[in-house]
């Protein structure tokens, strides 16, 4: 019996990368599977080198005129800022040349949400951005008014559409051309496809990778700097009628944007297109109260101009004002394109998929030794370390769930608990972040000039929603022996030790290093370790649960929740001369 070797620069191979495209070479949109072959004629490789490139085009929604040449009521879109690519694949398969499965991670992009939102700072942030899709932060496109940084306001340096004019002023209306294909290079987080050690591919038959695109209502995102329901004080700032102020109580056919949130030097700094309809919101600091501007029509931007040192926009019409907009009153401009939309069904499109593969030339004489010892009945072992992925569905009345988590692993290592919000939103509802679960209220004292905090990432983030406490129970114990508290989580106004230390501990154990657990509000994971450092734990035949109580009773659950339980355990290929079987 036998091990496998992992990839180093000491031993002395031939190193190759080869290019795999996938079956048929077509293009695939969402709900469709990428098939991903890599034959046995390509007889040993590094999964740790290996990496996915492609194309992604964003189609926004259908087009106000039948050349295609203007869009209706366009915004600027992209892909999820944390996640980029990774947010468009829904599920993970491998199979061997016999069909055997191999590994399988349902929930695949919910699990990198975790990854990338725990084990992630300012540089592994940047590195992404330029090779996955993810958002950056740019300083051309930053908040002035106390607001927390943001990668999903960048629209200066964005993969996804052309770079921005600094043409005075703009007057063309924002175009499907205007998208373009985002080059992406992602690593696959599977266990196989992640694993340093070198892969015994010959062995297999060879292998086939099946990627299951998501829905298209998950998958896109408006800038944080023209939303409603996120960051509104990252937004532009009403600054009058004219260049010299003047509050907004009559028709007008124009406003400026106040010289904050980086509201200068050029047009190229306004968030907003051509073509995309606005309103406003004020905030009283003093009240806590929200007003909203109303008016009988959104007014539709004809222009976007440079004004005596403001950005002016210029509008299609005059249209008539309802609430009266002080200048003085903290007034904030946001897109009302999706919201004043019956529907918004944009599309993408994932083309030029390509497996980049690190092929290992181990020799002929490993290969024949490696066959002999084959034949004459030895084994060689593969070890990975993967997740499988389990379910449980919430309804939102519940008060207490005993979540039943069936697992049968022999080496298992930790569980990661995500509580998705299950509500079937619309593309519209997610992207304006609209009847969503608020994850920071407009009173919060860690939040006072941020808004309402909506999420806009229902498939990948788990929610807090009023949850108490929870506890374990497997092998007839209770686990940790006392009840996790997370009232004060819960109240949005602090944090809860016990559960952040529980959680550290689980994603260590899962392979995540925890560089920043700053997102344990917004992406809420329920964790346990089940073995420390190298160990294992036998969860078979367990009869292992989760019990989690929502008992306050001034605030019941606001939400439905689909649980998704990602089971960290060593998975096992045995292979043999006649036979590969797995031991997970």
């Amino acid at each position: 019996m036998s091990g496998y070797w992992k990839a180093t620069d000491k031993i002395p191979i031939k190193q190759t990368s080869v290019r795999i495209p996938s079956e048929n070479n077509l293009d695939h949109i969402a709900g469709q599977e990428i098939r991903i072959r890599i034959d046995e004629n390509l007889k040993f490789f590094n999964p740790a080198a290996t990496f996915l490139e492609c194309d992604v085009l964003i189609k926004p929604p259908a087009y106000s005129s039948a050349s295609g040449a203007t869009l209706t009521k366009p915004t600027r879109l992209q892909l999820d800022a944390e996640t980029g690519f990774q947010s468009l694949i829904r599920s993970l398969r491998i199979h061997d040349s016999n069909g055997v499965l191999l590994e399988e991670i349902d929930n695949y992009n919910t699990l990198v949400s975790v990854k990338y939102d725990y084990h992630s700072n300012d540089s592994i942030r940047g590195r992404r951005a330029l090779t996955e899709g993810c958002g950056a932060y740019d300083v051309a496109s930053r908040g002035s008014q106390g607001t927390t940084k943001s990668i999903l306001s960048n629209h200066k340096t964005n993969s996804y559409y052309k770079p921005v004019s600094s043409t005075s002023p703009l007057s063309a209306s924002w175009a499907p051309g205007d998208f373009v294909p985002a080059k992406v290079c992602v690593p696959l987080h599977s266990g196989i496809m992640s694993n340093d050690q070198i892969f015994p591919n010959m062995l297999m038959g060879g292998i086939t990778i099946t990627l299951l695109l998501e829905d298209n209502r998950y998958c896109f995102r408006q800038l944080e700097s023209v939303m409603r329901f996120r960051k509104l004080n990252l937004n532009p700032k009403f600054d009058g009628i004219t260049s010299v102020g003047g509050n907004l109580s009559a028709s007008t056919a124009q406003i400026f944007c106040a010289e904050t949130n980086a509201q200068w030097l050029n047009v190229s700094q306004c968030p907003f297109v051509v073509g995309e309809r606005i309103s406003m919101e004020r905030y009283h600091t003093d009240s806590g109260d929200v007003v909203d501007w109303t008016w009988a029509s959104y007014p539709e931007i004809k222009s976007i101009a440079y004004d005596t040192n403001k950005i002016r926009l210029n509008f299609n019409a005059s249209f008539p004002v309802g609430t009266t907009v002080n200048v003085a009153d903290n007034w904030h401009i946001y897109s009302s394109s999706v919201a004043s939309s019956t529907t918004y069904d944009a599309t993408y499109v994932v083309k030029n998929v390509n497996l980049i593969v690190q092929e290992v030339d181990a020799g002929p004489q490993y290969e024949a030794e490696m066959m002999r010892k084959m034949k004459e009945g030895g084994t060689i072992n593969y070890d990975f370390l993967t997740f499988t992925t389990y379910k449980y569905s919430q309804l939102k009345t519940d008060r207490v769930a005993n979540i039943r988590i069936p697992i049968e692993n022999s080496r298992a290592k930790s569980i990661l608990c995500v509580p998705l919000d299950s509500t079937p939103y619309t593309t519209k509802q997610i992207l304006n972040a609209s009847d969503t679960y608020q994850i920071e209220p407009e009173d919060s004292e860690e939040n006072p000039t941020n808004f309402r905090l909506c999420s806009n990432r229902p498939n990948l983030e788990g929610i807090v929603d009023e949850i108490t406490n929870y506890q374990f129970l497997y092998n007839g114990r209770l686990q940790p022996s006392r009840q996790v508290d997370l009232t004060k989580l819960a109240t949005k106004k602090s944090i809860s030790g016990q559960h952040l230390i529980e959680l550290d501990k689980a994603l260590s154990q899962a392979g995540i290093t925890g560089h920043s657990l700053a997102k344990h509000r917004n992406n809420f994971v329920i964790g346990r370790a089940l073995a420390l450092g190298n160990a294992t734990y036998d969860a078979r035949g367990r009869d292992f649960s989760l019990q989690v109580n929502y008992q306050n009773t001034d605030a019941p659950p606001e939400k439905p929740k689909l649980w998704v339980m990602f089971c960290a355990h060593i998975r096992r290929i045995a292979i043999r001369n006649d036979s590969v079987s797995l031991v997970v």
